[in-house]
Order: C-alpha cells, then structure tokens, then sequence
C-alpha cells in the first residue's frame, strides 16, 4: 500500500505547495487574484484526476490536500469569488473521495458550518448575505455530498447531540432559503438536492420532527400554482419527491402510531414514541391537509413528468400515512382517481396501483365512491361553465372512477342511476346556455328541388349535422359529453345507465325528452359503428345483447314522435331531427333485416322532406340516404320505387279521407323529384283524389298550390323521359305550306304530268264478283253480320294503345282548366305553365290529343282575352301557342272565330308596351315588353302552325309591318306567309322614308323582272312615277294590294317593254 500512497503523495505536492505559497502572498498583496486561481485550478484538476481514475486516497491525504484550502476559507470574503468556488469543488472532491464515511465528527461539524456560511452566511448576522451563483450551487453541492457520505455520524447517533440541534436547525434553513430564494433554477435545485440528502441521512425522528413544519411550509408556497412565479419542471418534481420523502419518513403511521379503525383516522401513541404526543400528531395532520390542499391543483399540470410525481406523492401517502393523515385521504384519493384518468397517456400502470390501493381497505373504497358521487353532482354545473379544460377532466375523472370501482366488484346501481340523471342535466343546462339556432325557412318545394339539385343529393350525405348546438363553446360541452358517454358504453354496468336513460323517454318534458333522445342515441351509435367496421372483415354475428333492447326501444319511441309531429312543431324540430338519426342507427344496425320496417320509417321520413324547415330537411335526406345504404340500395331513388306500393297508398289514404294538410301533397312532389317518371304510372288513383279535394276545398289556396305542385311535378318529370318512352302514331295534323313562288321546273313538271294522264288510256270497268254456284254450302252462303270484316291488307296498322303515363297526363289536362277560373291569379298562371308543358307530351298521339285540344282551347284563350294580370296573359299566350304548334291547322277554325279578341290582345299590350318604353327607354324590357312579345310568338305560331284566312293576313301584315326591320323571326314568319305582300310592305316603307325608285322584288328560278308602262286613262305612269297611296292604291281596309290592282279608281292597262 506505501507505492500507490507515495504516488498519490507525489500528485498533490506540486499544487498543494503552489497554492499554499501562491494564497500566503495574496494575503500580503504579493500575488495577484489571476495567479490564486490558476493555482487553486491546478488543484481542483489534480484531484479530479485522482477521483477519475480511482487512485488511491486516504483520510491523511486527504488532510494534507485540505491544507492549502484553509487560507481560503477562512478569509473568504478578502479572496477571489471564482477562488472560494474552486476551493469548494476542491473540498466536494476531498469529501467523496478522501474523507468518506471516515470524517471524523468535529471535521464533519466544522466543514457543515463552512459551507452554510458559503451558501447562507452566517447564522449571527442579521443582514442577507447575496450568494454568488456558482458559489452558491457549489456549496449546495458540497452539502448533499457531506449528508450523503457521512450519513450524519458528525451530529450524532442515534440521536443527534444536543449541541448539534442549532447547527442543524441553521443548516435546514439555509437549504431552505436556497429552494425559496435562489438567484437561480440550478441553485434552487442543488439546495433541494442537499435537503434531500440531509432528511435520507438525518435518523433522529425527534430532529425531523422539529425541521418538518419549515420544510413543508417552504416547499408548499414553492409547489403552489398561484404563488410566487412559475417554478421549472425539474424543481418541481424534485420538491414533490423531497415532500414525500420526508413526509412518509416524519409522520408515516409506523412513526406516529397506528389504530384498527382507520376509518376514523384515530392516531394513538407507541411507546417508541414517548416525545410525540397525541396532539401534535393532530395539529400536524391538519396543517399537512392544508398544504396539500394548496399543493395537490397541480393534478391539473400540463407536463406528464410533474403529474406522475405528484401520483408518487399521493400513492406513498395513501398507503404510508393511512392512519395518520386520515384527514387528507379523502382529497388523496380524488387526486389519486383525477391522475388515473389521464394515465392512458401517461402511465398506464397507475390504474394498477389504484385498483392494488382501494382492493386492501374498503374504507378507501367508500371515500372513493364518495368523490365520484361528488363528481357526479357536479357535472351539469361544470358543464355550464366557460373553462373546457375543466369539463374535459371531469368527464375524464369520472369514466376513470367507474372503471376503477366496476374492477373491485362493487355495485353501482345507485351511481349509476344518479349519472343518468346528472347527463340529462347537462345536456338541458348546456341547451339552455345556448341561444335558439336560427334556421333558415323557405317554401317546401322549392327548397327540397335545391336540396335534391345541389351538394346534398349530389354527395350522398351520410353525416348528420348537429341540431342542438351551434356555438363553438357549447361544442365542446358536447364534445365532453359524448365521449364520456362513449366511454361509459364500454362499461359492463352500463345497462343500468342506458335503462335509466331510456325510461325517461316517454315520462318527460319536452327538453328532457330531447336530452334523453341526445343521450340514448350517443350511448348506441359508437356500437353500431364497431359492429359495422368489424363487418368489413369478419363474417361473424354482432354483440347486440347490451346494446340491442336500448336502441329497439329508442327507435320505437323515435317513430312515435315522427307519427305524432306535425310540421307547425316547430319548436319541438330537433326532436324529430333526433328521431331520424335513430332511425338511421337502426337501419345501420339491422341492414338488409331493416327493409320489413320501411312499412312504417319510410313515410315520416319523406314527410320531413315536404318541411319548410332547412335543417329537418337535410336531416331526413341524409337519413334517407343511410337507410337506402343499409339495405343494399343503389341510391334513395331506388329505395322509394321499391317501396312505392305502399308509400302511395299511405299518401291515397290521406287524401281519400280528406286529410287536408299539406303534408301528403309535399310528399308526393319529393317522391317524384326522387323517383323521377318511374313512380307515375303509380299515381293515377291518386290524380282523381286530388281533384276530387280541388272540388271541395278550391277557396284554400296554400292547398290548391301544393295539389298542384304534384301536377306540376309528374308533368315534369315526365317530359323528361316521355320523348324516348313514347314512340309518336302517325300524325294526322297539317300545317300551312309557306308560300313559295312558281318555278319553270315546277311548271313544267306539271305541264309533263298533265300530258302524261291525257295519253293514258281509260281503264275498264271493274267486273261484279260471281254468284255463288249451287255447291256453296248454304252456311257460306251469306255472312255473318256480326262478324268482323275481313282485314284489309293495304291498311296501316292500328296505333299502339297509349301507356299509362300518357293516359295520366291525359287525365291530368282535361281536369285541369276547369280551376283556370280560380281566383288566385299565381295558380291560373301556375296553370297555364302546367298546360304548357304537357301539351307537347300529349301531340304525340293525335288521336287522343286532338280532341283535347279542341276542349282546351276556349278555358286557354278566355284567360287571354278576358284575365287583368299581365303574367297570367303571358302563361295564356304561351299556353295557346304552344297548343298551336302541338295541334296544328286543327285549331284553324277555333283561330278565326277567336281572332278579333287575339287583335285586341295585341294591340293593348303594344300600346302597353308603347307607354313602358317611353318610361324605361328604347331597351326597355319589363313585363309589358314580355306580354307583348308573348302575344306576338302567340300570333308567329298560328301563321306558321294553324294557318289564317286572307282577313286574317292582312291583320297580319298590318301589324307585323312595323317590326320587319327590327325583328328577323318576325320577317321571316311574313315572307313564308307571302313574300310579295312582304315586298309590297317594305317598298312601302322605303317610300316613306323618301325613296324614290322601287325596289324590284326577287324573282323565283333565277330570273328577272322586267319593267313594265301602266297607263290610266290614256296617261302613262312611268317607273318611279308617283301614284296613289305611295306606291298601288289599297282597296278596302288594309286590302291585299295583289288582290285589287287599280290605280285612281280605273283598271290600269300593262305593256311589258
């Protein structure tokens, strides 16, 4: 052992030596501050080497090492600062690696009394010393190393010496002072550390008893969230381990005592214990309640390190201190339960240890029932606050205590039901909280028409939007409360929680109807989801026993509010809107076993599709599209042509008992907006119902309107696929021929076929047919006269009979014009739309339009010449004229005989149209623009389709004239009526305007009129002469001027030159 000595020994000479001649000169001002630390530098590297390498070292070097630190230390304030924290590195060193257990007491004693007065000052002086930082953290360090290695032998043992109390005392207080009051994190944190140390190697219980109410007061006011600044998460957890630490070694039950009924927390004195008296036990109790009353808010900290300490803290409490702090276990316990619901991110092994805990003493389980009953109470009025933080912990808290209590065995019933009744109390105060959604209304027709053209029908919605909360707060109230009921599902008590819910349904106000409804549809859908989603890939039976009896008795109660609601609750929509999502879980839920009970889902739902409110409409077309997805439907098109038998004979019974709501008449429009012309040939008993109701309540017009909307609606969707389902008969409608001059080919194929038939020889006469001979039978004979005759095979085959379709349109136009008389001008004019639109359909079979047509046009053309409003004259005016193009010359007869009243038409709305223009402008296009040029397309289409008589045409050309310049459809319709009277017109015009020569008109065939002297009476008018009237003097009013040629009264006579 004497080499490894002197090796040693030869190490630390040279820096010893150096550092004891370099601190004597210092002190004689002989030697610089630069050259005390280098020297004491050398000396801290030295004996870091020897301690890195493990060289060996005894307590007589160790001596000979400290020597030259003395000088130092003991005029610390006259030296360097850097030199003072050296030479305390330098002792740290000598401490754990020289001295170690060794230290001989009064050693101990003094080195203790030098590093409280390096960190603290002195205990005799009054003033604050302020403690170099490094200097600081070194001294700390230094502390926990002499507590740590010595185990305190130098105060005494077992018990410390009377003489060494104050020295201990005063050490506790400058640790203490340095985790409050530290200039930093790292000094705060060496100061914990050495306290740490001296409670581990402190084993006189007496000495910690008295230092305890200073250590736990520091670290309480040091630990607490709303005192002093925000402390660094390694303090923090450093603080919560010291506190534990000492707490469970001062005031643990094998210290103060223990007693057999640890339910009234009675502590009762050992005779180990002779100095702890029973009051004290008991006033420290209640101050150690208190601090960790100020202490345990840090349940709520962000940081997962500070929570699992403070879990540590409450676990060693819980089972060290059971008896004697039997007052702090109730909120140990709720800490406790609090921190297990968030060790799912933590630690997952916190639930063990709580199960472990409660599972030994059941009095801990009954404080841990009392909390989550607590918790229970408090929900609905958490749940009212602003702070989200705090909702989402208690729904946490108390899924947590359930599973904890649910895993010891313990009967919940009573918790159970009380949690049924707090969440409907949450769900009515969170509803109350917020304000009434304001829903946009519109008309049900129209709307559902956008809903089934636009994002809706267009995505296939399949998600339903909230219908409780619209505020981003009280969606996040809902948020809690979802997941905590989705989490409670999982819960094999959960049956009692459902059943509570459930039977409140039906024996409940109108809001707790809807919280319940809310709650019960939560409790089952995440279930039907699962199931759904293990479908996807497994073929095996779902777990329905649980969840099964719950979600068959929502969706009963749910199809009793659909039945029972009509569309004036709308106070009370969000509880049909509910009702359709339990509807849709069902569905989802059964599948292809759910298609026996569209018999009584299917109509409510399409009833809420006819509702003037948005949201209850999105909601049932988003239910209708997971239904028609659950039973294997390609779309909600085909799920309502499936099912159409019954639909229209739930919609015929309304209407054959006169239900005279609007609610069956929107249905029918949805449906066919659905279904499209599919669902038509379904209807037709339906068509007489509603007309028979027209009949009877024709003074209702909102009724009228919507009866009609489903008129309007078949005829529309049956235009759309009419034109390829119906294939058109032989059409036996004509046309006028447009006027088309003579050609020289025309001519001479005529002139040819004329020639031809007068060459051709006459035929014989047909010969009589032969009598019958005297072998006929005498049956054959004669004919049966009932018999058919024999078919005639030029003929043409007999049309195909009409489909049904057509044959509903049929009946739909001739009932129709019998309400054109209503007095509600919106319907005639909706009418007159009606009829515009099926009148095409109709032309495809002339034999069963034409005479329609016939019937229609006097009810149509009344409505033009007699109605007041201006729409209604341009519905009538497009009706007629679409009834013109679809019937052709048919209707000439009925044109002439109507054609005074059509002028007149005409000529008020131009002299309306006059009077709007000169207002508005030339451009001006308003409604009686529109009726006026409505009138005129009316008047196009008898020239073009019906045909006019000669009176009729120079009407025509009286009041088309002034428009063939500016309208080419107008000229074009004039030119095929007559193109010479059309150039007559525009000379006419020319000359007006101060042309002088005429214009010569278009020859047919290329060629070229010539020009020609018209003499009267002897005088010759030259061309471009002026004559009567212009151009040709007009016979009569507005007589064809190619009809009486006559110029100042006399026969002209012509000569081609």
């Amino acid at each position: 052992m004497e080499e490894p000595r002197t090796q040693t020994f030869r190490m630390l000479k040279s820096p010893c030596v150096e550092l004891s001649q370099v601190a004597s000169r210092y002190q004689k001002k002989g030697s610089s501050a630069k050259d005390l630390i280098n020297s004491s530098g050398n000396l801290l590297k030295t004996l870091t080497s020897i301690s890195n390498d493990d060289v060996y070292m005894d307590t007589k070097l160790a001596d000979y090492a400290f020597f030259p630190l003395i000088p130092i230390f003991r005029n610390a304030k006259n030296f360097p600062v850097r030199a003072a924290e050296i030479a305390t590195r330098c002792l740290r060193l000598l401490i754990t690696h020289g001295w170690r257990a060794q230290l001989p007491a009064d050693v101990g004693k003094q080195l203790l009394i030098l590093l409280c007065f390096i960190a603290g000052g002195s205990a005799t002086e009054s003033d604050v010393k302020e403690v170099n930082e490094e200097l600081g953290s070194a001294a700390f360090e230094c502390l926990e190393d002499l507590f740590r290695v010595s185990r305190g032998f130098f105060l005494g043992r077992p018990s410390i010496h009377a003489e060494n109390v104050p020295l201990l005392g005063h050490s506790v207080t400058v640790m203490l002072d340095g985790v409050a009051d530290g200039p930093s994190a790292g000094v705060r944190l060496t100061a914990l550390a050495a306290l740490s140390s001296m409670i581990e190697s402190v084993s006189d219980h007496e000495a910690l008893r008295n230092v305890l109410p200073g250590i736990v007061s520091t670290l309480t006011k040091a630990l607490s969230p709303k005192i002093g600044t925000k402390q660094t998460v390694k303090f923090v957890t450093a603080s919560l381990a010291v506190l534990t630490k000492v707490l469970c070694k001062v005031v643990g039950d094998d210290r103060v005592g223990s007693s057999n009924d640890a339910r009234q927390g009675a502590i009762k004195v050992t005779e180990n214990t002779s100095k702890e008296t029973q009051s004290w036990a008991v006033a420290t109790a209640a101050q150690i309640k208190m601090a960790l009353a100020n202490i345990l808010p840090l349940r709520h900290h962000e940081r997962p390190e500070v929570r699992s300490a403070l879990l540590h803290l409450c676990i060693s409490l819980i089972q060290e201190c059971r008896t004697s702090l039997s007052e702090s276990i109730p909120i140990l316990i709720e800490t406790l339960l609090a921190l297990c619901s968030q060790a799912a991110s933590d630690d997952e092994s916190a639930l063990t240890y709580a199960e472990g805990i409660l599972v030994t003493d059941a009095g801990l389980i009954d404080i841990a029932k009392g909390s989550l009953h607590d918790w229970i109470i408090a929900l609905p009025r958490v749940m009212q606050s602003n702070d989200d933080a705090r909702k989402t912990r208690i729904a946490e808290q108390i899924f947590t205590a359930f599973k904890i209590l649910e895993s010891q065995e313990i009967n919940l019933d009573m918790l159970n039901e009380l949690l049924s009744i707090s969440l409907q109390a949450s769900v009515q105060s969170a509803m109350q909280a917020s304000t009434k959604m304001i829903l946009p209304t519109s008309d049900a027709g129209t709307e559902v028409t956008q809903i089934l053209q636009g994002e809706i029908a267009t995505s296939k919605s399949t998600v339903f939007s909230s219908v409780l909360f619209s505020e981003s707060s009280n969606r996040n109230t809902i948020g809690c409360l979802q997941k905590l009921a989705m989490r409670l599902r999982l819960l094999p008590a959960s049956a009692i929680l459902q059943r509570g819910i459930t039977t409140s349904l039906r024996n409940a106000t109108a809001d707790e109807q809807l919280a319940s409804l809310w709650l019960s549809i939560q409790l089952v859908q995440d279930s039907v989801s699962e199931d759904l989603d293990l479908d996807q890939f497994l073929d095996m039976p779902s777990d329905q026993e649980g969840n099964q009896p719950m979600l068959d008795e929502v969706y009963s109660f749910s199809l009793d509010v659909l039945a029972e609601s009509t569309f004036e609750d709308e106070d009370h929509w969000q509880l049909q809107a509910l009702s359709l999502e339990a509807i849709a879980l069902q569905a989802r839920q059964q599948k292809l076993e759910f298609r026996p009970e569209l018999v009584d889902a299917l109509y409510p739902i399409l009833e809420r599709l006819g509702s003037s409110n948005v949201a209850l409409q999105q909601h049932a077309m988003t239910c209708l599209n997971m239904v028609s997805d659950a039973c294997d439907y390609p779309n909600a098109a085909a799920l309502i042509i499936d099912n159409a038998d019954y639909l229209v004979n739930a919609i015929a019974l309304k209407l054959n008992t006169f239900d005279i709501s609007i609610q069956a008449p929107q249905i029918l429009v949805m449906m066919i907006k659905l279904c499209g012309s599919a669902l038509i040939p379904y209807l037709d008993d339906l068509i007489e119902s509603i007309f028979s109701i027209l009949a009877c309540y024709h003074g209702y017009p909102k009724l009228v309107e919507s009866l009609f909307s489903v008129l309007n609606a078949i005829i529309e969707e049956a235009a759309k696929s009419l034109d390829r389902s119906i294939k058109p008969t032989t059409d036996t409608t004509t046309r006028p021929q447009p006027y088309r001059p003579l050609s020289l080919d025309d001519l001479a194929s005529i002139l040819r076929s004329n020639r031809e038939r007068a060459d051709r020889p006459l035929s014989p006469p047909s010969s009589p047919p032969p009598e019958p001979s005297s072998d006929t039978p005498p049956s054959n004979r004669e004919e049966d006269p009932e018999a058919p005759p024999p078919p005639d095979p030029s003929a043409s085959p007999p049309p195909p009979a009409p489909t049904k379709t057509h044959t509903l349109l049929i009946s739909i136009t001739a009932l129709t014009p019998a309400h054109l008389t209503t007095p509600s001008a919106p319907l005639r004019a909706h009418i007159l739309t009606l009829l515009s639109t099926a009148f095409p359909l109709l032309a495809t079979n002339t034999n069963t339009f034409l005479p329609q047509a016939a019937t229609l046009w006097h009810p149509i053309s009344a409505r033009l010449t007699g109605d007041s409003e201006p729409y209604v004259i341009l519905a009538a005016a497009k009706a007629l004229g679409a009834l013109c193009e679809a019937a052709g010359d048919f209707l000439r007869t009925r044109a002439e005989d109507e054609w005074e009243g059509i002028r007149r038409v005409y000529e008020a709305a131009d002299c309306d149209r006059a009077e709007e223009q000169r207002v508005q402008g030339p451009r001006g296009r308003g409604m009686r623009w529109r009726v006026w040029d409505a009138v005129v397309g009316l008047l196009m289409r008898i020239v073009t389709d019906v045909g006019v008589s000669a009176d009729m045409e120079d009407d025509i050309f009286e009041m088309f004239g002034p428009w063939v310049g500016e309208r080419g459809d107008v000229r074009s319709v004039l030119e095929g009526l007559n193109a010479d009277a059309l150039w007559l017109v525009e000379e006419r015009a020319r000359r007006a305007m101060g042309a002088g020569v005429p214009r010569k008109p278009r020859a047919p065939g290329g060629m070229e009129f010539k020009d020609a002297d018209v003499w009267v009476g002897g005088e010759v008018k030259k061309k471009g002469d002026a004559v009567k009237d212009g151009l040709i003097g007009r016979g009569g009013r507005g007589g064809s001027a190619l009809k009486s040629l006559k110029l100042d009264g006399e026969m002209p006579g012509i000569r081609i030159r």
